[in-house]
């Protein structure tokens, strides 16, 4: 299985070989690493592991907590995305069926994305939430309209078992419709936040043929 984990490491040289090589100790895999951001001398990355199962990966997790400097920001399992550009495979299948455009969109978005379920929800307008249209698999059951702002924001969700999940909310230009995505264990990131409004901006107009008004 693979794990994302989120790290913050010192901004320097040889600080994540030294959590690579806490990986390689407890016989993790790295299938690889994304640099978030990089400010006041501190590192965000996130590091794909491969691990046998969730005991292995807690093994990957101590030896992490062993160096010096290093701090585990947030865990994401099931597996993120394991294929190159998975997001812009996800554009391509949209567009490729207009007919279907939305249902594609949150059945995709899971594996494409990086989070553990989406759902399309539509602009409430002057209303005090957004109501949900649809679910992809791995949603809760039952799923309260999205309170706040409609527009492009991280937002973390109160589900009702009583347990939270971070998510983001993503208008979708041209349409009065937008895509939510959530997981549990790893907020949103500025930088996920930004693609994620990328993608909106290339799909939100084929979708707005036929979307409700």
């Amino acid at each position: 299985m693979l794990a994302r984990i989120r790290v913050r490491v010192p901004d320097r040289p040889g600080s994540l070989g030294r959590v690579a090589s806490a990986i390689g100790t407890a016989s993790g895999d790295i299938a690889g690493v994304e640099v978030l951001d990089s400010e006041a001398g501190q590192a965000l990355d996130d590091v794909v592991v491969r691990v046998r199962d969730t005991p292995h990966l807690q093994r990957v997790l101590d030896a992490l907590a062993l160096v010096p400097g290093v701090s585990v920001e947030g865990v994401h399992s099931p597996e993120p995305p394991s294929a190159a550009h998975a997001d812009l495979q996800l554009v391509a299948q949209v567009l490729a069926r207009p007919a279907r455009a939305l249902q594609t969109l949150v059945d995709g978005a899971p594996a494409a994305l990086g989070v553990d379920w989406a759902a399309i929800v539509q602009d409430p307008g002057d209303g005090p939430v957004a109501p949900v249209l649809s679910l992809s698999t791995g949603a809760p059951e039952r799923l309260p309209g999205v309170p706040g702002a409609f527009r492009l924001r991280p937002l973390t969700l109160e589900l009702p078992d009583g347990s939270t999940q971070q998510a983001a909310l993503v208008p979708l230009d041209g349409c009065p419709l937008g895509l939510l995505v959530a997981r549990a264990g790893l907020a949103v990131h500025t930088s996920e936040l930004w693609r994620l409004g990328q993608l909106a901006a290339v799909v939100g107009p084929s979708l707005a043929v036929g979307s409700p008004a």
